[in-house]
């Protein structure tokens, strides 16, 4: 319970409470973390966080199965890995989806998804990617989702 009063000192996003910003990166109020870049070239590496609530008598895998559905219509060669059962701190339910996709003319871009519930409450974790730089961001990424808190309820910030 204490780390959760010390995590309301920090950023947040909705419930999310952001306590680690890994070195390189650059916080984005209302969003999460995004890498910073040397090149107007590269592809940028984000951590975005989000929230939402599950309709009353539904469950996180009819949610998450609605999501995937919206992923293959918006990215129509995506790839899906899961979603697959995990764990995250102060969570009822945690789910990973990854997916990864290939624009035309562009990089591969992959994006990791977790998806956590506390009662009705569900937090989407998404890491996105270019999968070139997959194995040179992954720590700062580890490190960032290490470090987020989920807030109770009443402790959210507007």
């Amino acid at each position: 319970m204490e780390g959760q009063y010390a995590a309301a000192n920090f950023p947040s996003v909705g419930r999310w409470a952001i306590t680690a910003l890994p070195p390189g990166w650059l916080w984005v109020a209302g969003f999460g973390v995004k890498q910073l870049v040397p090149s107007l070239q590269m592809i940028a590496a984000s951590v975005g966080v989000a929230e939402d609530k599950l309709p009353e008598n539904d469950k996180l895998a009819s949610y998450i199965g609605k999501q995937t559905e919206m992923i293959q219509r918006h990215f129509q060669h995506a790839k899906l890995a899961g979603p697959k059962p995990g764990a995250f701190p102060g969570a009822e339910e945690s789910q990973l989806l990854m997916v990864r996709h290939a624009p035309p003319n562009a990089e591969v871009i992959l994006h990791v998804q977790t998806y956590v519930r506390v009662g009705n409450w569900i937090g989407i974790v998404t890491f996105t990617t270019a999968e070139a730089q997959l194995r040179e961001v992954r720590p700062s990424y580890e490190m960032f989702l290490k470090g987020l808190r989920i807030l109770p309820e009443e402790q959210t910030q507007p």
